[in-house]
């Protein structure tokens, strides 16, 4: 056996080599696979040359390499290549060795263990109805079939009867007043009485009685005790009841708690309150101060004191409510006995405050003594079934709470003066004090505790616990603030309020107020229930930069979303509640990542990332001592306390004093060399505590270095170094989780000085961020179309009041700051009807849209008079497959009847009654991409034919898809879609500021772009439109100075096709199966109305499915109706010779439209050519044209012949048909054609009758017979056929014949399908004066692809008219035939016997002279049967001139003349009124449409009949004054 105290023999040399082989392969495998530098060590060298060899490889902070400054740590915020960096960096592998690690401040908590099994009956509510008090969707379901009275009686008789509400078998058969103790008591008499008599008749002993006797004597005597202990207990508990309601309870045992626990607690809580406030103090010390610190803290000896709880018990179950009266006045002695009050500290804070700098300087000790304070507060807890139980707990104030105090700012504890006895100092402190808390905490304001977020750290609002990504795209249409200067936007991030700090900043854009950013920045959030603002900027440089507006995001909407994620944002920017500009962006949320628990209790640790939230403390340091302060500070602390530096105050050491008296240190903490975080100078101290923190987003936690620099603030000179450290961040990590060490070594220290400092990681994967989630500021693909209809209004306001009119209504659609559609106005009505349609393309779920009450101007600007908005979520539900391909269906129509606000988002703006609805777009499951269809091609290498992607049969809305024969869908088979027009560049002849327009079968532009100057726009903008009905569509691009008013209908230039045209030249080009994916095919047409402008635009087409037009909203709904009166018959005779005088008149929708002249002495009139009438209608399929037959009588009122209505419904379109109409008491044979055209809005005036657009579906190109004049009017050239109310077609140039060249002639129109664009689609052709020469010159379009020419959509394009048309003569004795049709365009045809009229420019107005002669036959309207008529006459809504009154006369002369300034749609309006000492009555009115009747040599002077009938006539004379 051998000796254990020997040691065993020394091993060989082989031994020792395999040993040594061994420990060289271990170092090498951990080298290989560790990510920080690895220190080898000779094991037998000592501990001090370990850790010099390791400070020996440690880098130094000079050989550090400073790397660039980033704005994140990627290095920039450009979207591109933030994507890139993010997407490219995989998730770092947790190291094998450090264990997980700690849960951060802010941190998630596990979520409660899963229950017991169902089965299981446990607690009291497994014995019970009634549910947990603390289970809040129980007690609200208990509360929806009982009241709160009910409940709480229900809980308040739980604790004496157990099954109070509990029902059995007996509870069913016998009432509440027989049911208790006694009748089990009466039921064991009973039962004793049968024992008894049955020991009887079984001839039992006596004995057998007793036993008998005694069992019921044990159970009587058991069951009286329990009867008296309950009632003892019920008295008892109902006298505390009772004592609780009304008394005040004094808790001494609190009392006598507290006076034991604060002699224990308040030296820790002195300590904690000293270490932060100095902190505090230090940092925001005022600039004229050297320093601030608090040198004495303490709360003295004698603990605060409750003086009484009251308790509610009548609060709900789940609710405790108290109100606890307490004190806290040290001073006073009277409960402490002669040794106490000797031995008593009283509270004392001092703070020394040095004035001066450096060595100049001197401290002086604040003293804050004799604190006492008292006050009266109600506690109410909230309960929950949860831990911790208390869900919130709430504090108030229920009246002011008394303070007192005493402050001695000069003199200290000695020598020093209350400042309170300054005269009315003390009121003003305390009312101060109490304005800041009353709003925070003062009955009726709670201060609201949320308890589960204070234990799990959720509460802690400067925790991120997630990171918004933002990108932002650009701003449109911003409005500057000033007029200095040029316009230089940026945009700051902040959340709830600009007043907060600022995230983030981007870039500056010099000199442009549409700027464009394409950055994204990260925005750390704690919770996604704040507001986040896009503050829009203006740099200035010299003065203050000047605030744009702001726009502002609700962060809710995103949490509602399944991808926490928004697109497409089209923000307003605001400034004082006006709208001045837009902001594109995109924004996404990723949490941060936390554990998931499963359901068997197992945890699934925190997804690991390589991106997440750094937070960074920077604490305090110790033992800072430069080389040049060891000297001076160890001679400060032999010598004597210096008036400037004083070590004591009130014989307490001030921190941080002896040998750091003339450090005041400060921190930089820098993240790869760009600077995170500064701190304040921490002054006069060796071991500067600060506190800080920051939490910055870290996109590849693998490439970040860290650096703390600590600064020694100088008074008089440059700041120096006193220390530096540096890091990486997985260093720092791995010292933190591994070693649990917090305090590192600084270098460049004399005595070995240290910091402390802490870190805490959050992983926040950015799943899907590169994956092209965001849209990057593109056009995105419609989703669907919204009808939005429009049925009327209630009780607008009246913004006109003053004027001594009424609003004239309008609604308006707007997807942010776009006018997407809008209605007609309606003229001087507080109560409009619309009934009209409006469809708006919209492109994601968030695109919600504001439909605008706006009242209409003709010069001011419009007025708002309410809105109201419309949200997608009630129309729309997002579908998901598996593949994870999304698309949208429509929910069921709304029907609303909403309440209008104003910009405030207050109601009692009216009531506005409107019906919505979905249609979705064209949706197809994902197809394979090419490089999986290569895949497949390469497996399968048997067949050699193209691996093509299968032609689904139907969409995912189960719709069939139609396809052409080579395998593309057919788009001209969809009558309906959405069609993207997106304007790439416009070239103008001279430098201008323009925005161009988008119009498609509407009077305003559906898309406006931005702004821009010069000759050649690159807009390179995408807007879209719905298209109703594609073969009556068309569409218009307009090309407007920017100055203009909107209103305004001048224009540069535009071009014009018809949408099938387009439709089908995408047809054309399409490569794949649905064009989807493909480049952009530019094209280039010929700007008209200019000399050598141009314009290039691509298009795509979206169809719409699940789309059926309602006939009555058809383009072929609206239109012209020419009417051709041809002969009547059947009319009675009226007069005594046995004939009659006819004359008819036609009337639409009650309004008069054509009368013809009287045919004497006929009962078959055969009316002559000119008896023709054009009339503009705006829905056919209601209109109601009526016409009446009337016999003349010179003498008395004209009698009715005959009447009816004339059916229009149901007339072919471009075709004349003659129909004989039965009237009752007659016939009447008419010859009608029916023109479908988009009627353009009358600008002035009450009626639509008076201005339509020429806008018909033939098969030319519009922008080739664009141009030929505006306004016309008058008769036009078809055999004298009369335009009713005005111009039609806004001036549409007709040579021969009838209207189309059907009606009497044969002659065809020039241009065919389009006359002319005029007023309402902004006058087209209304400036169109240049010669042919000018306008000769076209440019051909351009396209990618040359084999495209055959269809492409020129603005040379020739134009075809219905039938084949006849060469036209022009001037230059040139046939005007297909093949130089576009060149000469613009020539005027006035030149072919035409006479041009002086009203041809709508927009000149004319003075003319008007002569009221005479009336006669008007109707008496006072008891004489006479009247003392004038006559007043209007023009629009005003009134303009007023004849005097002629007492008792009912044929009156005037003879007054006066002139007035018209245009050629005006119509004035003839009142002739009956003058009375009270209110004025009507007579009668007569309308006079200037147009119709006076030209520069064409006078009026005729008798004008009154409506209504048979009220008299009115003799006027018009003329014109000059030309």
């Amino acid at each position: 056996m051998s000796d254990p105290t020997t040691f065993p023999p020394s091993p060989s040399e082989a031994v020792v080599s395999e040993s040594k082989e061994l420990h060289n392969t271990v170092n090498e495998a951990i080298k290989s696979t560790s990510e920080t530098p690895v220190h080898v060590f000779d094991p037998d060298m000592p501990p001090e040359k370990k850790a010099a060899l390791a400070s020996s490889k440690q880098p130094s902070s000079a050989a550090v390499p400073a790397l660039k400054p980033l704005a994140t740590d990627i290095g920039t915020a450009d979207t591109e290549k933030v994507a890139e960096a993010v997407s490219s960096k995989p998730p770092p592998t947790p190291p094998t060795h450090a264990p997980a690690n700690p849960a951060p401040p802010g941190a998630y908590v596990d979520g409660p263990l899963k229950g017991l099994p169902l089965w299981y009956r446990v607690g009291w509510t497994g014995q019970s109805s009634l549910p947990n008090p603390g289970d809040e969707k129980a007690m609200a379901e208990f509360s929806k079939t009982h009241t709160a009275e009910e409940i709480q009686q229900f809980f308040k008789d739980r604790f004496s009867h157990p099954s109070s509400i509990d029902e059995d078998l007996l509870t069913q058969f016998i009432q509440q007043k027989y049911y208790g103790e006694w009748f089990h008591n009466c039921g064991v008499v009973f039962v004793a009485i049968l024992f008894t008599w049955l020991l009887t008749k079984l001839r039992l002993g006596l004995m057998s009685c007793l036993i008998v006797g005694a069992f019921f004597a044990t159970y009587y005597r058991t069951s009286i005790k329990r009867t008296r202990r309950n009632v003892r207990d019920d008295m008892q508990r109902q006298m505390s009841l009772n004592k609780l309601e009304n008394d005040v309870e004094t808790v001494n045992w609190i009392n006598h708690f507290l006076d034991r626990f604060w002699l224990i607690f308040e030296p820790s809580l002195s300590a904690q309150i000293i270490g932060q406030v100095d902190a505090i103090l230090s940092e925001n010390t005022p600039s004229f101060l050297d320093s601030i610190r608090m040198s004495t803290f303490t709360l003295g000896t004698k603990a605060p004191r409750v003086d009484g709880i009251k308790v509610y018990p009548g609060s709900a179950p789940d609710v405790v409510c108290m109100d606890w009266q307490f004190s806290f006045i040290p001073n006073d002695v009277l409960d402490l006995t002669a040794r106490e009050a000797q031995a008593k500290v009283n509270p004392k804070i001092v703070l020394t405050i040095r004035v001066g700098k450096g060595m100049i300087g001197a401290g002086m000790p604040v003293l804050l003594e004799d604190l006492a304070f008292s006050g009266r507060m109600r506690i109410k807890l909230k309960l929950f079934s949860e831990m911790p139980h208390v869900k919130s707990v709430e504090l108030s104030f229920l009246e002011k709470p008394h303070f007192d105090y005493v402050l001695k700012p000069i003199g200290g504890e000695t020598l020093g003066f209350d400042i309170n006895n300054i005269p009315g100092l003390e009121t003003f402190i305390k009312d101060q004090v109490h304005s800041n808390l009353g709003p925070m905490m003062y009955a009726p304001n709670v201060f609201t505790l949320d308890i589960p977020a204070m234990m799990s750290g959720a509460n802690d609002l400067e925790t991120a616990n997630g990171v918004l990504a933002v990108t932002i795209y650009s701003a449109n249409s911003l409005k500057p603030n000033d007029f200095f200067g040029s316009l230089d936007p940026y945009c700051t991030f902040h959340v709830n309020n600009t007043q907060t700090a600022e995230l983030a900043r981007t870039s500056t854009i010099e000199n442009t107020s549409n700027p464009k950013w394409n950055e994204t920045h990260f925005v750390l959030l704690n919770n996604l229930n704040d507001i986040l603002c896009f503050q829009i900027m203006d740099y200035n440089n010299g003065r203050n930069d000047a605030e744009i507006g702001v726009a502002n995001l609700d962060l809710r909407d995103v949490n509602e979303t399944e991808e926490k994620a928004l697109e497409g944002l089209n923000l307003v920017v605001l400034r004082s509640g006006r709208p001045v500009g837009e902001v594109k962006a995109d924004v996404r949320y990723f949490p941060v990542a936390k554990p998931e628990k499963k359901e068997d209790g197992t945890v699934i640790p925190a997804v690991e990332s390589n991106s997440g939230i750094m937070r960074f403390s920077v604490l305090d340091a110790k033992d800072l001592l430069s080389s040049g302060s060891s000297a001076s500070s160890g001679s400060r602390r032999t010598g004597l306390p210096l008036v400037g530096s004083l070590p004591l105050v009130s014989s307490v050491p001030l921190i941080g004093s002896g040998g750091g008296a003339g450090i005041n240190a400060y921190a930089i903490f820098k993240v790869n060399g760009q600077e995170k975080l500064r701190t304040a100078p921490f002054k006069r101290s060796q071991s500067p505590r600060w506190n800080k923190f920051i939490e910055i987003f870290v996109a590849d936690k693998a490439n970040v270095q860290l650096d703390v620099i600590l600064m020694n603030s100088v008074d008089f000179g440059d700041d120096t170094v006193l220390a530096c450290w540096t890091s990486s961040l997985t260093d720092m990590e791995r010292q933190l989780t591994v070693d649990k060490n917090d305090w590192w070594q600084l270098k460049g220290t004399v005595g070995g000085g240290k910091i402390h400092l802490n870190m805490t990681w959050k992983n926040v994967p950015l799943t899907g961020f590169s994956a092209g989630l965001l849209t990057r500021g593109s056009y995105r693909r419609p989703i669907g179309v919204v009808r939005v209809k429009l049925n009327g209004a209630k009780n607008l306001k009246n913004v006109e009041l003053l004027m001594g009119g009424k609003s004239d209504p309008y609604v308006r659609i707007m997807s942010g700051l776009q006018s997407r559609a809008q209605t007609e106005a309606v003229l001087d009505d507080l109560n409009p009807v619309w009934d009209t349609a409006l469809y708006v393309p919209v492109h994601a779920m968030r695109e919600d849209l504001v439909l605008e009450v706006m009242d209409y101007n003709d010069i001011q600007n419009d007025k708002f008079l309410g809105m109201c908005e419309l949200l997608m979520k009630d129309l729309i539900i997002k579908k998901k497959l598996e593949d994870g391909t999304s698309y949208y269906e429509a929910l069921p129509a709304v029907k609303r009847n909403v309440e209008l606000m104003n910009k405030e988002r207050r109601t009692g703006r009216g009531q506005l009654n409107y019906e919505a609805c979905f249609y979705p777009t064209l949706a197809l499951a994902k197809q394979q991409d090419e490089e999986t269809l290569d895949a497949e091609k390469k497996e399968d290498t048997t067949e050699e034919a193209p691996v093509v992607p299968e032609q689904p049969e139907k969409d995912l809305h189960d719709e069939s898809i139609p396809y052409t024969e080579d395998n593309k869908i057919n788009l001209l088979a969809y009558n309906s879609g959405v069609l993207s027009v997106k304007i790439h560049e416009v070239r103008l002849p001279a430098k201008e500021k323009a925005v161009a327009e988008i119009l498609l079968d509407a009077n305003d532009a559906q898309f406006r772009t931005t702004p821009l100057k010069g000759t050649q726009l690159q807009f390179n903008e995408c807007g879209d439109a719905f298209v109703k009905e594609i073969d009556f569509s068309r569409l218009m691009i307009r090309v407007r100075n920017a100055r203009d008013d909107y209103k305004d209908e001048d224009h540069i230039g535009f071009w014009a096709s018809p949408v099938r045209n387009i439709i089908k030249s995408i047809q054309d080009r399409m490569t794949t199966l649905d064009g989807e994916g493909e480049a952009d095919v530019i094209e280039e047409y010929r700007l008209l109305n200019t000399s050598t402008g141009s314009l290039k635009v691509s298009f795509k087409y979206i169809p719409v499915v699940q789309f059926q037009l309602d006939p009555t909203e058809s383009l072929e709904n609206q239109g012209q109706l020419t009417v051709s009166l041809i002969t009547a018959s059947g009319l009675r005779a009226a007069d005594k010779s046995g004939t009659s005088d006819p004359y008819v008149v036609f009337s639409l929708d009650r309004q008069k439209v054509f009368k013809s002249q009287t045919y004497k002495k006929q009962l078959t009139p055969v009316f002559s050519k000119s008896e023709t009438f054009t009339v503009p209608v705006l829905r056919r399929s209601k209109a109601v044209l009526d016409c009446k037959i009337y016999d003349w009588d010179q003498i008395g009122s004209n009698e009715l012949l005959a009447e009816g209505p004339i059916s229009i419904a149901e007339l072919p379109s471009f075709e004349t048909v003659t129909v004989e109409c039965p009237l009752r008491g007659g016939k009447i044979q008419l010859r009608m054609k029916w023109e479908p055209q988009l009627l353009a809005r009358k600008r002035e005036g009450t009626s639509l009758l008076s201005s339509t657009t020429r806008m018909l579906t033939g098969t030319g190109l519009a922008g080739d017979v664009v141009g030929m004049g505006v306004g016309a009017g008058g008769k036009m050239l078809s055999g004298g056929t009369r335009v009713v109310g005005g111009a039609i077609g806004g001036g549409t140039k007709i040579v021969g014949g009838v209207v189309g060249g059907v009606v009497g002639g044969g002659t065809k129109m020039v241009g065919g399908g389009l006359g002319a664009i005029g007023r309402g689609i902004g006058k087209l052709g209304g400036h169109s004066r240049m010669s042919s020469s000018s306008s000769a010159k076209g440019l051909p379009p351009t396209r990618s692809s040359p084999d495209e020419s055959a269809s492409t959509l020129s603005a040379n394009s020739s134009v075809r008219s219905p039938q084949a048309s006849t060469p036209v003569i022009q001037d230059d004795n040139t046939p005007l035939t297909e093949s130089n049709m576009g060149s000469k365009i613009s020539v005027s045809t006035l030149s072919i016997g035409q006479r041009k009229s002086i009203f041809d420019d709508r927009e000149k107005n004319v003075t003319i002279k008007v002569t009221l002669i005479e009336a006669r036959n008007l109707k008496g309207m006072n008891r004489d049967k006479t009247s003392d008529p004038y006559c007043r006459v209007r023009l629009g809504k005003h009134s303009i001139y007023k004849t005097k009154h002629i007492k008792k006369n009912c044929n009156p002369q005037w003879n007054e003349t006066f002139t007035t300034k018209v245009f050629g749609t005006s119509v004035l309006e003839f009142m002739i009124r009956d003058h009375n000492t009270l209110t004025d009555s009507d007579i009668g009115e007569a309308s006079f449409t200037v147009v119709d009747n006076v030209d520069e040599d064409k006078p009026f002077d005729d008798w004008l009949p009154l409506s209504p009938s048979g009220t008299g006539e009115v003799h006027v004379h018009v003329e014109v004054m000059n030309a």
